[in-house]
């Protein structure tokens, strides 16, 4: 690993469960790049990576939920690196009532997000979306990469 690289993995990521519904189809994956970018609007930015499912999906749909992982709940964040036909029967969800995406319940919280911005990038493009909703489910800290064995570097 570069220098770069490890200082770079010192930076905490949560760890999310992101929903997305578009005509061709829903799916749900786990990410890790995302950070809060304005109050007013509420905007988050988060980075896909380009040749991901999910990039396409997000671009069509144009919205999208970020579902906030508990710390703790490993298993949650396995769920998005399922099998991808298989993510959505191994998590309790509903539709998000203000982009149809998934929402998973057993999550701490989540927002629902429509698309602003799309900037190209590196081998991972930003998403910038404003927050139209969100539900909060349980109380407790969010899981990050730090709490798992696993790096995204």
């Amino acid at each position: 690993m570069s220098q770069e690289r490890e200082i770079l993995s010192l930076i905490p990521h949560g760890l999310y469960l992101v929903g997305v519904r578009a005509e061709s189809g829903t799916f749900l994956y786990t990410a890790s790049w995302l950070t809060q970018a304005s109050f007013d609007p509420c905007l988050i930015v988060t980075a896909v990576r380009r040749t991901h499912e999910g990039h396409d999906l997000i671009r069509e749909a144009r919205a999208f939920t970020v579902n906030l992982l508990p710390k703790g709940q490993l298993d949650l964040a396995r769920v998005g690196f399922a099998n991808p036909e298989d993510r959505l029967f191994q998590v309790r969800w509903k539709e998000c009532p203000h982009t149809g995406a998934p929402v998973v319940l057993d999550s701490l919280a989540y927002l629902g997000c429509r698309l602003v911005r799309w900037i190209d990038g590196g081998d991972h493009d930003l998403a910038v979306a404003e927050v139209v909703g969100s539900e909060r489910f349980a109380e407790g800290e969010l899981l990050t990469i730090q709490d798992t064995p696993w790096t995204y570097s």
